[in-house]
């Protein structure tokens, strides 16, 4: 592990089990999982991410989101399995790939709808950030977070997933 991994890195892994001593054993067994570059770490209320089938999703605006049930959720750029697949050391990396101003924008814009949705109590899906990111696209993502067009957006994404479901 520490050949792949060094202290500090953020890695994503999944838990296998709890040890007495409050040591961990983890997996990263397949592709997904890994050494996080190339976004944005935001920390949420555990409890507003519900478990899922699968808490990777990539975004239709380009972003990836991993949702971790821990309340750390993870924004990036969107990277096609297919280059990973490709190039495995990837995920073991140290560098970051180059991101536009687009990009960074968009990543930017989701981790402040994701402090949104955590601020205003609205659970944290990839359709309730989804929502948040269309509702969001008049304003600007630094304003995202001003009470005002936090409130707007609010009530906007509850009442799509009103309407959803």
């Amino acid at each position: 592990m520490r050949t792949f991994f060094a202290e500090g890195d953020l890695v994503f892994a999944e838990v296998q089990s709890y040890f007495a001593d409050g040591a961990l054993s983890l997996h990263t067994r397949s592709i997904q999982y890994g050494k996080l570059r190339n976004g944005q770490m935001v920390s949420v209320f555990p409890q507003l991410v519900p478990r899922s089938r699968s808490h990777f999703h990539s975004l239709p605006c380009g972003v990836d989101v991993v949702l971790g049930v821990n309340g750390y959720i993870w924004v990036s750029k969107h990277v096609p399995a297919s280059k990973v697949e490709a190039n495995a050391e990837l995920i073991y990396s140290d560098k970051n790939e180059f991101i536009s101003d687009e990009e960074r924008e968009a990543i930017a814009r989701v981790a402040n709808c994701i402090q949104l949705l955590n601020r205003l109590y609205v659970k944290i899906t990839d359709t309730s950030i989804i929502f948040a990111y269309e509702a969001s696209l008049p304003h600007a993502a630094k304003d995202l977070l001003t009470r005002d067009v936090a409130v707007e957006l609010a009530h906007s994404v509850k009442a799509s997933l009103e309407q959803q479901s």
